[in-house]
């Protein structure tokens, strides 16, 4: 693991979160923090790649539109097993849903067969990074080869390594790594001087707690815990296959044999569910689904229909909620409340499980999606804020 090091202030170093559905770079500039967009002049990039049949790999927006067109070459979830091996339970989820091909090795890291070659899922990662790397030279109108990045809570010291040595593969010096939660707290504002407070970052791939507190030099992490196998990832696939059963019963269609109407099912259950997020209702629309008088699905969702699918996964971030909590020592009714980073806090039936469980004392971020790579940045620039050593205090 690096250690931390002393960088010149002119030197511009990035945030990089490198996330299982999104991906964001960032850079503190003049005082002020900047992201890295993309071609688009989005701040979160699909961390997706495709493998075309000529020329480089494509990132991002470009590489998504890939998805039903060509589900064999196109990869997405891949974090989740960077630096993971087949026996592992992520390897195992991410085989079971995926339209691409996994190869799978005892004792090896988790790859994916690309075209005719195999590319490790650290590869894959090199790949969204380099690109990242790309678009922050471009928009800093500068050369950038150095990073903070930031790593789940719970992520082993082989999936560490693995994320260091993506970035390297990608032309990145790695400064320092920080757990997420920690981020996502620095983003936030939180200082020295904070009373305990439970981070809730419920991300595309992976869940984390942790509850972080001020300790005078800056932020100490007193404990983490969560789940690897839960994220945003898993409330898709869930609405899909309540989707897919539909199907079945009124057609007799098995949509999970095939493979690019399954990828567009899960594409539109993943933009219905952040519909849902601010609307009760939202109508799932999926033209051409089938090949006959009646051809397109086009059915009204409420939250209410979706709900029972989802709260198992919302019941097991609260458990893992409730073990981190018991890890630390501090009474739940002794903490400041719960600050919800990570995408999957958008959905209103996490939200609303999460008010419930601290009694209202809750913050919302205000751009939950980008919180870990603006507190990166922020520790990048200021590396005082996060303490001497971030990443030891969560062994």
């Amino acid at each position: 693991m690096p250690k931390s090091k002393a960088v010149a202030r002119s030197e511009l170093i990035l945030g990089i979160d490198l996330g299982t559905s999104f991906s964001t770079a960032a850079a503190v500039i003049d005082g002020k923090l900047h992201f890295a967009l993309d071609s688009r002049g989005e701040a979160c990039f699909t961390t997706v790649v495709h493998f075309p049949k000529v020329g480089a790999p494509l990132v991002g927006h470009e590489a998504d539109r890939q998805r039903e067109h060509d589900p064999a070459n196109t990869f997405y979830g891949f974090k989740r097993v960077i630096g993971r091996t087949a026996e592992s339970p992520a390897a195992r989820v991410l085989d079971s849903s995926a339209p691409f091909k996994l190869l799978l090795k005892p004792t090896q890291e988790v790859a994916v067969k690309a075209r005719a070659a195999a590319v490790s899922a650290t590869e894959l990662g090199a790949i969204v990074l380099r690109h990242l790397k790309e678009r922050a030279t471009h928009r800093f109108c500068r050369e950038v080869n150095k990073a903070v990045l930031t790593v789940p809570a719970l992520s082993t010291p082989a999936t560490r390594a693995a994320m260091v040595k993506a970035a390297q593969r990608a032309g990145l010096e790695v400064l320092r790594l920080v757990q997420e939660p920690v981020a996502g707290a620095v983003a936030q504002g939180a200082n020295p001087k904070a009373p305990p407070f439970l981070v809730y970052d419920f991300g595309g791939g992976t869940f984390d707690a942790a509850v972080v507190r001020g300790n005078g030099a800056g932020l100490e992490l007193l404990a983490a815990g969560g789940d690897d196998c839960l994220g945003g990832d898993d409330f898709d696939l869930a609405f899909s296959r309540y989707i897919a059963n539909g199907l079945w019963k009124i057609r007799r269609l098995e949509a999970q044999k095939d493979a690019v109407l399954w990828t567009r099912i899960t594409r539109q259950c993943e933009q219905v569910k952040r519909a849902l997020s601010t609307a009760s209702q939202v109508r799932y629309q999926l033209k051409d689904a089938f090949r006959d008088l009646q051809p397109d699905l086009d059915i009204m969702v409420q939250r209410e229909q979706v709900a029972p699918n989802w709260a198992e996964l919302v019941k097991r971030s609260l458990d893992a909620t409730q073990a981190t909590i018991d890890k630390s020592g501090i009474e739940r009714s002794s903490l400041a409340g719960a600050l919800l980073i990570g995408g999957t806090t958008f959905v209103h039936q996490v939200r609303t499980a999460v008010h419930d469980m601290f009694g209202g004392k809750m913050l919302l971020e205000k751009d939950p999606q980008t919180a870990v790579a603006r507190g990166a940045a922020i520790v990048a620039a200021n590396p005082e804020v996060a303490g001497p050593d971030v990443f030891a205090s969560a062994a």
